[in-house]
């Protein structure tokens, strides 16, 4: 033995913020993402390590103050002695590292305890005792309630798209957050998203309370009832309401922001995009759900843009540098 001990750091990192330093410098090494893989999986410390690293990144890149006002030229010059690649790369672990915090946050809570759920990647379809029909997008739970008073539905999580059996004397209710929808036979999708609840109708006729006033729509509208109380109604295809139960995602003129978002529910991996200008351009056409990973790499070249795999279960949708 010479007495030196192996520096542990250099072949196989110990903690989280090396991996994710090491990630980020060499994407593309298999030999390295197979490493952290099993890193990850030898003890369930070292993954609490790496999702408190993560989480820990995204709070101070909300709360970091500036640079106090009496000292520009030290800060300067602090920086000037970090190579710039360096630089880079800390700033890409930052915005990597609140992209991944934001996508292990759990499921809410109530989810699992509903009457109806579906998982990661899980549709359903379900006979409701009335005769009608509820379909469940991937991460989404409902409570039913189905007697001789009524037919109450409250979707608590996801989108949920119904076909619904006349019946006058019971009206068919769904309520998600503030919005109350109330049908007599039609078929209808209802969305908890991050934009609000969104309503829209392939056939038949709903009324919408929530906002000021109730609004009546038909085939082919569209009302997203906004969380600070705004309402937007537009058009779309009627065959277009609820596109994702025939496996497809069919956007037009919509953030790449909001199209990832829709597209998380079906991609067995994680799908980070901290590059806050290409989220917000608008992504027209139609993807494959079946497919998700496809889809991805298929909005990557839209935008000129390319999926980075991180680890196999963390893609990173980034600009071409």
């Amino acid at each position: 033995m010479n007495g030196k001990a192996p520096m542990r750091g250099e072949e196989t990192p110990v903690r989280a913020s090396d991996w994710l330093v090491r990630l980020l410098d060499a994407p593309g090494d298999a030999g390295l993402r197979r490493r952290f893989d099993a890193w990850l999986a030898a003890d369930p410390d070292h993954r609490r390590d790496w999702e408190e690293m993560a989480q820990t990144y995204a709070l101070l890149g909300q709360v970091l103050p500036a640079p106090a006002a009496a000292a520009p030229q030290r800060t300067a010059r602090a920086h000037r002695r970090l190579p710039r690649r360096r630089m880079r790369m800390a700033g890409a672990g930052l915005a990597l590292a609140a992209g991944i915090a934001l996508a292990i946050l759990p499921v809410r809570l109530p989810a699992w305890l509903a009457d109806q759920s579906t998982g990661h990647g899980q549709t359903r379809q379900i006979a409701l005792a009335d005769g009608s029909r509820m379909d469940l997008a991937p991460q989404s739970a409902a409570d039913v309630v189905i007697d001789a008073t009524g037919r109450r539905i409250r979707l608590i999580d996801g989108r949920a798209y119904f076909e619904v059996v006349a019946d006058p004397a019971r009206p068919f209710v769904v309520t998600a957050g503030t919005a109350t929808v109330t049908v007599h036979g039609t078929g209808f999708e209802v969305a908890d998203t991050a934009e609000g609840v969104v309503v829209a109708v392939r056939h038949g006729r709903v009324e919408v309370a929530g906002g000021s006033e109730p609004r009546l729509l038909g085939p082919g509208d569209r009302l997203t009832l906004g969380a600070d109380g705004d309402l937007v109604q537009d058009r779309l295809r009627p065959d277009e309401v609820a596109a994702w139960t025939e496996g497809q995602l069919i956007v037009r003129d919509r953030p790449v922001a909001r199209v990832v978002d829709a597209l998380r529910p079906y991609a067995p991996e994680m799908i980070l995009l901290t590059d806050d200008s290409l989220a917000r351009q608008p992504l027209t056409g139609i993807y494959d759900l079946r497919r998700p990973r496809a889809a991805l790499d298929a909005i990557a070249a839209a935008q000129g843009a390319r999926v980075i795999e991180i680890t196999p279960w963390i893609l990173l949708l980034s600009k071409k540098i």
